[in-house]
């Protein structure tokens, strides 16, 4: 299979990248390497550069990795130019490298694991609709300020039971508390007001908020950290997704602890955790999960809470995609068969991706 696969390491100011060939006879070569600036003209020089080591008849795709934000910019002006683009996580790149047995680590040799794309079929990437993109950016501000906020108020707390406070320092951490409690007020209002100039939306956010334990942010949270939930074609790529899988670690007599993975995005878990402690204690059904978890494990009750974050994460998946409300009166024996592709669920027309 005639291939052509371009792997970019890319940091903050610029970005290694490296050619392989793979020709009819299936032999790999490096057709070559060479570095650019991580900006518009160095993704102009970059494209041209990559465009003319194209070959008759020979695919073309560039591989990157997911390196916190940087990799962003690079990939939109690709996918804007009708390239082909898959962003790997940085724990498959290391694996593989492991696999080889190269422990000499470069930006130079980077670029050349990433490029493994050559030898294995990877999924194509898909940039976030703008509205989901900019509701994203405003929930991840939210948690990190409610995080700080929750971090000062543990500290004042500390502060006035402590011998000989300085009330100067007492004035300040309270007018950190203050500013964090008007900056959460303020996100949540342009949160509310993003969703609310989408009717579609706003609508299905109402009817996942109609599960016992999830609210409106937590909704959101969920719709704008999955685009929509388009990542996903079944319930288990969802978990996945949100570190959310089991775990296990047997070998021969050997049984080691079973545990979720939390290789995934955080921000999910870190969402669905409070709704969850409420969920067991007001949702009939996830109550029966988490009193029967924890009966197989007296000793770790937050089992049971991980337990009932699953179930709210594929509720809300699942009352998406059929635009449906949470009914009382669902027959949760048939949660067998969740795991189904949910294309085989009967639903109604997806809406359109916001704006």
């Amino acid at each position: 299979m005639k291939k052509l696969v371009v792997g970019i390491d890319i940091s903050m100011n610029d970005f290694h990248a490296c050619i392989k060939l793979r020709t009819e006879n299936d032999v790999i070569k490096i057709k070559g390497t060479r570095t650019f600036e991580n900006t518009e003209k160095g993704f102009q020089e970059f494209y041209s550069w990559a465009l003319k080591q194209q070959k008759n008849n020979y695919s073309l795709k560039f591989v990157m990795e997911a390196t916190g934000i940087y990799y962003e910019n690079l990939a939109y002006f690709l996918y804007a130019n009708d390239q082909n683009v898959s962003v790997v996580l940085a724990n498959k790149i290391k694996n593989y490298a492991k696999s080889l047995n190269i422990k000499t680590k470069t930006d130079k040799g980077d670029s050349k694991m990433i490029s493994f794309g050559i030898e294995r079929k990877l999924e194509e990437w898909q940039p976030m609709s703008p509205g989901y993109k900019d509701l994203r950016d405003l929930c991840r501000e939210l948690l990190s300020i409610k995080k700080e906020k929750q971090r000062a108020q543990s500290q004042l707390h500390a502060l006035e039971k402590s011998h000989r406070k300085l009330e100067v320092v007492l004035k300040l951490k309270r007018e950190q508390i203050e500013f964090f409690e008007k900056a959460i007020k303020l996100i949540k209002k342009d949160i509310k007001a993003k969703v609310n100039q989408d009717v579609v939306l706003k609508e299905k956010i109402r009817k996942i908020k109609t599960t016992p334990g999830l609210g409106f942010e937590t909704a959101v949270i969920l719709v704008c950290e999955t685009n929509g939930f388009a990542l996903f074609n079944n319930i288990s790529q969802l978990v996945s997704y949100a570190g959310l899988d089991v775990t296990q670690n047997e070998s021969g007599k050997y049984k080691g602890k079973t545990r979720i993975s939390k290789r995934g995005n955080t921000r999910i878990r870190q969402a669905l955790y409070m709704p969850s402690m409420s969920a067991v204690q007001a949702n009939e059904p996830i109550k029966k999960l988490y009193e029967r978890v924890k009966e197989r494990n007296p000793d770790i009750k937050r089992k049971g809470i991980v337990a009932g974050m699953r179930k709210l994460l594929i509720l809300a998946y699942t009352l998406w995609k059929k635009d449906e409300e949470y009914r009382k009166d669902y027959d949760w024996t048939q949660s067998k068969k969740e795991n189904k592709s949910i294309n085989q669920i009967p639903k109604k027309a997806e809406p359109k991706a916001p704006h």
